[in-house]
């Protein structure tokens, strides 16, 4: 008799010890700083980017663009130089070098293919993971007929 006694005591002591066990580990999960690192983003915004159309040695038109873009600001900081004006070079470099873009149709443009590429080009330039994502805000045509002559 006196030995289950002893076990059902050894028992309940068991019963008691893991419910502690268990709460200090929960009061732990919840206090311990998270390590998993965080990156810091922040967006910002071009001016608008004049991209002129030539066909046949004159100016049809102008494309006129805005972008979006988030940098990374942990990257930046150990980056060769800052990605502003190089995105504004690169994005000016993509469209005019692009004769498929039609523009008569400018919802059929594939704005997916133009951002992997800027991030690539811009990433590759300051030589570092700075630029994160690239958005286009306005994408327009204005052909040459539409824009006011310059004196």
């Amino acid at each position: 008799m006196i030995r289950s006694l002893a076990i059902a005591a050894l028992a309940a002591a068991s019963v008691v010890a893991g419910e502690i066990a268990a709460r200090q580990a929960l009061v732990y999960n919840a206090t311990r700083p998270t390590a998993a690192v965080q990156h810091t983003t922040e967006a910002r915004k071009t001016h608008e980017i004049n991209v002129p159309r030539i066909k046949d040695g004159a100016v049809k038109g102008y494309a006129v663009l805005l972008l979006s873009y988030a940098i990374d600001l942990g990257a930046l900081k150990t980056a060769e130089m800052a990605p502003d004006s190089i995105l504004v070079d690169e994005a000016f470099r993509y469209v005019y070098n692009d004769d498929t873009i039609d523009f008569d149709h400018l919802d059929r443009f594939d704005f997916g293919k133009m951002s992997k590429a800027l991030i690539h080009s811009v990433n590759e330039r300051v030589k570092g993971d700075v630029l994160v994502d690239v958005g286009v805000e306005e994408f327009t045509y204005a052909t040459a007929n539409e824009t006011r002559p310059r004196p």
